[in-house]
């Protein structure tokens, strides 16, 4: 967790109560904001069939996390009974191959679909939620007489709650081999706060769900 800022409370039990509410709110916020979604999803109706082997190729300069994301795509399909190979088991380290190499490799490896993963871009983003301040209300028999005019309360101070996050965009496709054309593809959006490697699993699980719920593998 980048950046949470959250004030002392004061003046006792309700004041306690209060900041406790105000922490849960934001680890609520902070869960809630963190995973991927699948924001845009495309199919091809007319495609019918199952792939028997998919290529999984991941468009990234970075060796490691290459390596990462096709073990992890080719791991989900071979537990769904679709036969998998990653790219980086039959490409050298180096530059991305050309579509021509790819398009070779992938009828080398007999498999029938290719599974693109694009990352398009990282961004910053941040919520900011100001408590100021609040009037702790007291006990009935104090609280009753705020109707005729005489409220007592107990203000509690608390300083702002802030946090930063990433948003990392992608784009998945999965491609026919024999027509090269487009079977499905969706546009992906994954928040987070600390390590990105810590966000793979869930990214790669998110993606197979819309692979699996689009019944294209």
């Amino acid at each position: 967790m980048r950046d949470v800022r959250i004030g002392r409370t004061m003046l006792g039990g309700s004041g306690r109560i209060l900041a406790a509410a105000v922490m849960t709110a934001v680890l609520f916020a902070l869960t809630a904001c963190t995973g991927t979604k699948l924001v845009a999803q495309w199919r091809d109706d007319a495609y019918a069939g199952h792939p028997a082997k998919i290529f999984v190729i991941t468009v990234v300069d970075d060796r490691g996390p290459k390596t990462l994301v096709e073990d992890e795509f080719v791991r989900l399909l071979k537990a769904h009974g679709t036969g998998a190979v990653a790219s980086y088991t039959v490409f050298p380290a180096g530059p991305l191959p050309t579509k021509e190499a790819v398009l070779e490799k992938v009828k080398e490896q007999g498999t029938d679909a290719v599974l693109v993963v694009r990352f398009l871009r990282k961004e910053m983003g941040g919520t900011h939620t100001p408590v100021r301040r609040y009037a702790v209300p007291q006990g009935f028999d104090t609280s009753w007489g705020s109707y005729a005019g005489t409220a007592v309360t107990t203000d509690v101070g608390i300083r702002d709650v802030s946090y930063d996050y990433d948003v990392i965009t992608a784009e998945v496709t999965l491609y026919q081999a024999s027509t090269g054309s487009p079977i499905w593809s969706t546009m992906t959006q994954t928040t987070y706060q600390g390590g990105a490697i810590k966000q793979l699993k869930p990214f790669a699980a998110a993606v197979m769900k819309g692979l699996t719920h689009a019944k294209v593998v």
